[in-house]
């Protein structure tokens, strides 16, 4: 018994493999069915549930009962015949060419979706470090980086390509470190708005913030001079 269901769940879905090739291929569509072979699967998926020789049947079209209606079997017949030089010639890349061509979608992992979640967030917090600069631009950027090449290919070529990326890390990814102008640009926007925060603190006595900010930028200071190589421009090279 346990056979012959499987071999039923087979034949539905190499039926409904057959007719999204065809309406993908004759009627335009992608990833999903026009209303005219929706119809079509439909009924032919409950043919095959409840078909009675089941157990011994080979092919539909060898069946001494033929149990489809005459505008369906014709419909069937011209799938079936577009795709029977496709049997002969199946198309190259195996499994994955006709999940391409059917509109097959493998569903996302967990892990690829958790990275994608968590670059998308480092992403973000990298953006509001260049205005906020109580948080590191940098690291957040290259975590961007780490967690879009294990997510999502598109939006690692995409982030690789933005100026943010050209800016704040292509020098340091290259030649890890970055040159004498970038360090200069990030501490002194860094040093403008802690003073200026640092400022308005002290003014309301919150010492305890004050020296919180002030070890902050200390560590951004300590990163930037002593963590990070200072790499020439093409032009110091040259001289």
């Amino acid at each position: 018994m346990k056979d012959i269901e499987t071999k039923r769940e087979r034949e539905k879905k190499m039926v409904s493999q057959m007719i999204a090739l065809y309406c993908r291929r004759n009627h335009h569509t992608k990833g999903v069915l026009c209303p005219e072979c929706a119809a079509l699967n439909d009924y032919a998926r409950a043919r095959s549930e409840h078909c009675p020789f089941m157990e011994t049947k080979t092919f539909c079209v060898n069946c001494r009962v033929h149990c489809y209606k005459p505008d369906m079997r014709e419909k069937i017949r011209a799938a079936d015949d577009f795709l029977s030089p496709r049997r002969r010639n199946p198309p190259r890349g195996g499994d994955k060419a006709r999940k391409k061509e059917t509109g097959e979608r493998k569903p996302m992992k967990l892990k690829r979706l958790f990275f994608l979640i968590l670059g998308c967030v480092c992403l973000a917090l990298g953006c509001v470090g260049i205005v906020l600069p109580v948080l590191p631009t940098v690291p957040f950027f290259l975590a961007t980086v780490f967690c879009f090449a294990n997510s999502s290919e598109k939006l690692h070529t995409w982030f690789l390509g933005t100026e943010l990326y050209q800016k704040h890390l292509d020098s340091f990814v290259k030649k890890k470190g970055m040159t004498a102008q970038t360090k200069a640009g990030i501490l002194m926007s860094v040093t403008l708005l802690m003073a200026v925060g640092f400022f308005l603190m002290l003014r309301k006595a919150l010492y305890i913030p004050c020296t919180i900010l002030a070890i902050v930028w200390l560590c951004h200071l300590v990163y930037f001079l002593f963590g990070v190589k200072t790499i020439k421009t093409e032009c110091e090279e040259q001289i």
